[in-house]
Parts: structure tokens; C-alpha cells; sequence
């Protein structure tokens, strides 16, 4: 059913399942969802449901409301993952119903035939989306996507203000699922991330309260943040999507996707992520400054309101978990599978690095791999891909020696004198179907 994620205060979280018709909200005990948070009215706002149509109006309150950031001027049709505010008090619409695995969400994704054809177009709804928001960035919101097909997780790592929360915002809201997002900050413990056992006195038994981990998308925002005691907490849940809380494992729903960030560039009061930490994700990515003209477009776009406010879903759920069971389908030959083995066994010789990729990073390799085949329509990967997807994939495992920091800038510039040192044309004249 639709429900509202209700924030009154610090850690004061609730849920409200939004029945048909008029729900009044406000401080009053006769509203339907009284809040008691200061800055709301005695009768504050009117949300009006009907089917899956929500509309929200001010009722003349003192402080007036504010639907993402915006004032509420007339009455608005909100759309998922919209913030309304009133006061001290947020309100976050989460539109997931019961029978949305039976639902058609886009009018360009009727056809429930789940081919690659299905795939490419459902990739091309999702990154047209974000597009809209994150502009300029073609290359990076194609990685981002890659990595939600191949069932992986991605690290965004750069600098301030260049829209690396705001990607990852702008896909949790292109997906019609449960979305949670996790403020890292030094003071955060495990039990904020994974839930906790609260002993209740009526049934004298102890209930699981399930933290902000169980949801389809998780935005883990600055994580170097957290504590390592905190960051170790998203270890079984990234790699295996299970909780296990006192001794008991809760299943995470799928599809499970993590997206975190970072930025290197401000040490002061952070924990950088361990190398166990980072092998967990599939993909390090980084954003990078706009051009001059995409800048001055952004500065246009964004001087009324913020685009992220005028997109909604364009996919659901269970259009990724059909998505990543085709990329699984994709062929890797025998000479594509040798490619993978040989850049990954170059980085376990090389003199620059601590030590080289696992076996893991040989997964993770083949199967954004296939995820970026079956986004151009071929049931076969090439070498190609993986040379493209080579250094977002293999350098965030990578650490460098100290003593070859002089010679090297980085990680990702010795995986790519590797890829110079193997080229391609070996292996794309063997067949690889």
C-alpha cells in the first residue's frame, strides 16, 4: 500500500499507510496523523488518495508547507519519493503497493516479453531519467546502471558539490521500490543501519526492529563518515543481502542495490574504508566537473527549482530482477574469459601494487561485462567490454605502494598501462561464440 516515512525528530521514524480518500494531517487529535512537531498547524494539510493518484493542499496553515524544499502554493499531485514538510516534520511519499510485481509502470514497458530488446529499453527509461537531472554525465549514469544489472554495488568517490548524492537520488526515485538513505556521521552505530532487538513488555518476548538497511535501494551518503564499526556493519548485507542481529539472519528483499559516497579530498574526521570494505563493491566511479556548457545549462535549469522535483519512476522492482537473470543469460567465450584472467593476474605481479585483485574482482569483471552486452542488444560479450569496464572495476582494489606513488598518480593509471600492455587484438580475433 502507498505510505508516508514520517520523520518528527532525531531518530523518530514511523510509517503511515495512506487509506482512500482525505487523510488530514496536523497537530490537532481529531486530524487523521497527528503531529506533534513544532512549526504544525492545528490542521496543517489535506492529502486526497484516489487509486494510485495522490494529491496534497495547505489548509491555510501559519508556517505553510513545502513539498522538496518548494512552497505549496495550490494543490499538488505528488510523485514517489516526494518530501513533504511541514514544521520540524517530513513527510516522504513511498507509492509501493502489494500487487506492483503484476503492474505496468511505463507505457513503453507494456510488453511483458522479457528479452534483451525488454532490457534495452528499460535502460534506456532509467538512464533518460537520470539524465535529467545529472546532465552531461552519459558515461557515468550508464556505469551506475551497469552495476545495478550485474547485482553489484558502486562507490561514488570525487570532490564536493558535483552531484554525487544527487546521481544516486536520481536513480533511487527512476525505481519504483522501497528507497532508504543513510546519513554516515561518526556517531552512527551499527544497530542505526542493521535494526535492534527491543524487548516488549506485553508479549515478554523480544521484537525485531528493522533499520534503514531492509529497502531495494540504499543510499550510504559521505561513508568515510562512519565509524569502521559502523562501515563493517554493511559487509553481510552488501555481500551476501542478509542481517544477522543477535545471533538470528533476516533476508534483505530483492533487488538490493548499495550506492555510497565519498569525498577524498577532506581527511579531517573521517575513516577511510578498508580494502575488505572496498572489494565489496562492484564499481568505483567518479564524476568529474561538468563543461562550461553544461554548467551554464545547469544554471538555467535549476534557477526556478530543481529537477529532480519534476521526475518520477519509470520502472519497478521486478523489471530489474528480470533484467539481472537476462544479463546472466549473456555468453562469455573461452578467449573473453582468458582476457579477464590475464588483466587480473597482471595486477597480482605488478610491481606497483600491495597486492592484486581476488577472484572476486574476475566476477565482478565478467559480469558488468555481460550487463554492458546486453544494454547493446548482443548476447555475447567482447573484449571490448571488459577493456571499457577495466578500471572502474579492478582500481579501487588496488592499493599502491608507498614507494610507487612517486612514479604512479593512481591506481586507475597503472590498471590502464596494463590494458595498454595487453591489447585487444589477440583475443577479438578468436571467436567467441
Amino acid at each position: 500500500m502507498p505510505k508516508l516515512i514520517v520523520q518528527e525528530g532525531y531518530k523518530q521514524v514511523s510509517e503511515y499507510v495512506i487509506p482512500e480518500g482525505i487523510t488530514v494531517v496536523g497537530r490537532s487529535t481529531d486530524c487523521d496523523l497527528v503531529l506533534a512537531g513544532r512549526g504544525v498547524s492545528r490542521r496543517h494539510v489535506r492529502f486526497a488518495r484516489d487509486g494510485n493518484v495522490l494529491t496534497v493542499e495547505d489548509m491555510g496553515s501559519r508556517n505553510g508547507t513545502f513539498v522538496n524544499s518548494a512552497p505549496l502554493t495550490e494543490p499538488l499531485e505528488l510523485k514517489h519519493m516526494d518530501v513533504t514538510q511541514l514544521g520540524e516534520s517530513l513527510l516522504v511519499y513511498n507509492e509501493v503497493e502489494s500487487d506492483m510485481d503484476e503492474a505496468t509502470v511505463s507505457g513503453e514497458l507494456d510488453s511483458r516479453v522479457f528479452d534483451l530488446k525488454f532490457l534495452q529499453t528499460m535502460v534506456r527509461a532509467v538512464t533518460g531519467n537520470i539524465a535529467r537531472v545529472v546532465q552531461g554525465k552519459d558515461d557515468v549514469i550508464e556505469n551506475i546502471v551497469l552495476a545495478m544489472l550485474s547485482d553489484g554495488h558502486v562507490l561514488i568517490e570525487d570532490v564536493p558539490g558535483v552531484g554525487k548524492t544527487m546521481l544516486g537520488s536520481a536513480l533511487a526515485k527512476s525505481i519504483r521500490s522501497e528507497f532508504k538513505r543513510i546519513q554516515f556521521t561518526p556517531d552512527l552505530l551499527p544497530t542505526d543501519i542493521t535494526g535492534v532487538n527491543v524487548y516488549d513488555e506485553h508479549s515478554a518476548c523480544f521484537n525485531f526492529i528493522p533499520g534503514p538497511i531492509f529497502a531495494n535501494v540504499i543510499l550510504a551518503d559521505e561513508i568515510n563518515r562512519g565509524t569502521p564499526r559502523a562501515q563493517s556493519s554493511l559487509l553481510e548485507c552488501m555481500s551476501e543481502s542478509a542481517v544477522t542481529v543477535d545471533g538470528h539472519s533476516h533476508v534483505l528483499q530483492k533487488p538490493f542495490f548499495v550506492i555510497a559516497t565519498q569525498n577524498p579530498v577532506d581527511f579531517h574526521g573521517t575513516y577511510p574504508l578498508p580494502e575488505a570494505q572496498l572489494d565489496r563493491f562492484q564499481m568505483r566511479l567518479r564524476v568529474g566537473y561538468p563543461s562550461n556548457e553544461v554548467e551554464c545549462a545547469i544554471l538555467d535549469r535549476q534557477m526556478a527549482r530543481h529537477p529532480i522535483n519534476d521526475i518520477s519512476y519509470v520502472i519497478q522492482a521486478s523489471d530489474i530482477l528480470q533484467c539481472q537473470a537476462l544479463v546472466r543469460t549473456v555468453h562469455v567465450s573461452d578467449p573473453v574469459k582468458d582476457y579477464i584472467v590475464t588483466l587480473v593476474e597482471s595486477t597480482r605481479h605488478h610491481p606497483a601494487f600491495n597486492f592484486g585483485a581476488s577472484p572476486r574482482a574476475s566476477l565482478a569483471l565478467m559480469r558488468t561485462s555481460q550487463a554492458k552486452a546486453a544494454c547493446q542488444g548482443r548476447d555475447y560479450v567482447l573484449p571490448r567490454d571488459v577493456r571499457d569496464l577495466a578500471v572502474a572495476v579492478l582500481s579501487h582494489r588496488l592499493p599502491l605502494k608507498l614507494q610507487a606513488r612517486a612514479e604512479w598518480e593512481s591506481s586507475e593509471q597503472v590498471v590502464e598501462s596494463i590494458l595498454g600492455q595487453h591489447p585487444i587484438e589477440r583475443w577479438e580475433r578468436a571467436k567467441h561464440k
